[in-house]
């Protein structure tokens, strides 16, 4: 196996494979466009209506979503792919209710809404489909980006100097000690923002060995990532705001405002597409370009037989008011959603470096000064979100952008931190993160959980509470262990295989 020889390989195989067995079943609003779009190439949901709190119907008479599709246009890649397959189980699933009926439902859970759901789906005929839509999508679009954007932190560590064994638990750190393993099973536009505006801010960033300005692909590039991030939600609009601030005031240390915004216009070209396709898609759906689908979306929803009210709906304009101090410190320390919450070792990204030489730090001060403008603005943003405190539904996830700036931030840190007390951090910091990605529960029923009912994973709990009781194979505790085993034996087998084929290379060269 030669193209194990590779350590980037080995570290998407490796990353890929853990992020796939942590996928959750959970169907999501971004879902339902993605299936129109398959089904029908348009963003009219109206199959769907009472499936979700956010599918609406619109004054032309047809069902919406009431958030960004640019996520769900992504999604619909692998769906249409897969969708042979999801037309088979959906088949199938039709066909047997035709010949014994409607099932019932099992669903040993507290959470009604997804009780109701399943019973929903199953009357429909959908929960094999929909199941097998969440596998597509965690496991073939939000795993693989995720390990791709584990490779881009160990190339962008290396090429900061960092030693390639320090790099690489670095970039895992990056990938299975912070959040990024948690949003990593459930598709979601805020990881979508995340992973382009890391790669913007990369492009953008001006590094000692390279020279201004940026070159004209370098900030092509930067302006359709970042429009992108505005396509994919309005908060999007702080990376690309702050980027571009970024990209002009960086130039001025070496050329005229009027060089620099001249230079700055390849970015606004870049911009221009996502955005554009952002108004396009307002228009085709609610008949106005510059209106998000929040402003049409009304504050009480009754579709079949369930009843819905978003109760920050009122606030301010369309639930964005003035940012909330409460908000500040839920966002960042609720036990149901606070990054801090979610991932502790983030918090060593707030630690001055002043203590360290310039010119040794992985993230140099002008981008600590950009990460810190970036945080700010961003918490502010969602801090005036009032559906920020709708996120106990989903767990952490609005915050998800800043997270690997603020990494950066902490790495300058993490490698400076002696071998025996850098132990004592991280095991328990990964355990933390491998707790919370297992249940997906608030903090403190994920620990609970696992502490009573011991290893868990996200889908086969799922399986398990919807199979009848003492069912002989979802039943067994052993399940999820053996197939945790089996994946670190897969994980040391890529990896062995893979340095002895780098070793045997390295020895035929001499």
């Amino acid at each position: 196996m030669k193209f194990l020889t590779s350590l980037s390989i080995r570290i998407f195989i490796i990353s890929w494979s853990i992020f796939a067995i942590h996928f959750a079943t959970n169907i999501v609003r971004e879902h339902y466009p993605a299936f129109s779009l398959v089904d029908y190439a348009t963003f009219k949901v109206d199959e769907y209506q009472g499936f979700h709190p956010d599918i609406f119907v619109h004054t032309d008479g047809h069902s919406y979503i009431g958030n960004n599709v640019a996520a769900s246009v992504i999604a619909a890649i692998p769906l249409f792919i897969f969708d042979p397959i999801l037309d088979v189980l959906e088949r199938y699933e039709k066909r047997k209710i035709r010949r014994e009926g409607v099932p019932g439902t099992i669903y040993r859970t507290r959470h009604t809404n997804s009780i109701k759901f399943l019973k929903l789906v199953k009357e429909k005929g959908l929960s094999l489909r929909f199941g097998g839509a969440s596998v597509v999508t965690s496991v073939f679009l939000m795993a693989p980006l995720s390990a791709m954007t584990i490779v881009f932190m160990f190339h962008l560590l290396t090429r900061r100097g960092i030693r390639t064994k320090q790099a690489l638990w670095l970039s895992m750190l990056f990938g299975f000690g912070t959040p990024v393993f948690f949003r990593t099973g459930v598709i979601n536009h805020n990881m979508l923002i995340m992973y382009a505006a890391f790669v913007a801010f990369y492009l953008l960033w001006i590094q000692p060995e390279m020279r201004f300005p940026v070159s004209m692909n370098r900030r092509l590039t930067a302006g359709f990532l970042c429009g992108a991030c505005l396509a994919l939600d309005y908060s999007g609009i702080i990376p690309l705001l702050v980027f571009y601030g970024y990209l002009i005031i960086n130039r001025l240390s070496t050329a005229s405002l009027k060089t620099a915004i001249r230079e700055s216009i390849p970015f606004i070209i870049g911009c221009a597409p996502p955005v554009l396709f952002l108004c396009y898609s307002q228009w085709s759906m609610f008949g106005n370009p510059f209106l998000p689908g929040q402003y049409w979306m009304p504050n009480v929803t009754t579709t079949e037989g369930y009843y819905f009210r978003n109760p920050y709906s009122d606030s301010g304009f369309r639930g964005f008011t003035w940012p909330s101090l409460d908000l500040f410190y839920l966002n960042l320390f609720s036990p149901s959603y606070g990054m801090y919450t979610y991932g502790p070792i983030l918090a060593i990204g707030l630690i001055p470096t002043c203590f360290y030489k310039k010119n040794k730090l992985i993230l140099t001060q002008p981008e600590r000064i950009l990460t810190t403008i970036f945080f700010i603005l961003f918490l502010s943003f969602c801090a005036a979100n009032q559906y920020s405190r709708i996120q106990f539904n989903s767990g952490f996830r609005y915050l998800v952008p800043l997270i690997p700036l603020i990494y950066l931030s902490a790495c300058d840190h993490l490698v400076r931190i002696p071998r025996r007390w850098l132990i004592i951090i991280v095991i328990p910091i990964l355990l933390h993160s491998w707790v919370i990605s297992m249940v997906r529960e608030p903090v403190p029923e994920s620990w609970c959980r696992v502490i009573t009912e011991g290893l868990q994973l996200p889908w086969l709990s799922v399986l398990r509470a919807t199979a009848p009781e003492g069912h002989p194979i979802l039943g067994s505790s052993l399940l999820p262990t053996t197939i945790i085993l089996l994946t670190m034996l897969l994980v040391f087998t890529i990896w062995k295989l893979g340095k002895t084929s780098a070793l045997k290379r390295e020895t035929d060269n001499r």
